[in-house]
């Protein structure tokens, strides 16, 4: 039987375990205690309502942007692929053959784990409240 892309991707450029677990936790304890962070700011701004969401969003697309721009520099321009799975460890670039196309892989939708992963939407979004609301109760 004929070997899959994705086998195929992980023969020619491998993951460690370990070291994608390692980066996700790294970039979830980035994405939390930059959100208590920017929810105690907010708290102190005495921002409210759609104001201290906004807030927090463009804080989190500011950190996520500074890490991608950090990963891109140590990688030498070749992405997040370098350090995170993205889409089942899959690297684009690779024909049906198993053959490079145009001596370029990129690791399929990592840039999704910068941006998305790290518990953006659930746990540092926990995390920003409970720092918002509980500044923003202490100075009123």
């Amino acid at each position: 039987m004929p070997l899959t892309k994705q086998e195929i991707s992980l023969l020619i450029n491998p993951l460690v375990p370990e070291s994608v677990q390692h980066n996700n936790r790294t970039l979830s304890s980035l994405h939390s205690i930059t959100s208590f962070l920017l929810g105690l700011t907010a708290g102190i701004l005495s921002l409210q309502s759609a104001t201290g969401f906004i807030f927090y969003l463009l804080g989190t697309v500011l950190v996520s942007g500074l890490f991608h721009g950090l990963l891109l520099y140590r990688s030498g321009g070749l992405g997040a692929g370098v350090f995170f799975a993205g889409s089942n460890g899959e690297i684009e670039g690779i024909d049906e053959r198993g053959l490079v196309k145009g001596g370029k892989m990129l690791r399929r939708a990592a840039w999704r784990d910068v941006w998305f992963g790290g518990g953006v939407l659930s746990e540092a979004l926990s995390g920003f409240v409970l720092g918002w609301a509980g500044v923003g109760g202490v100075l009123r």
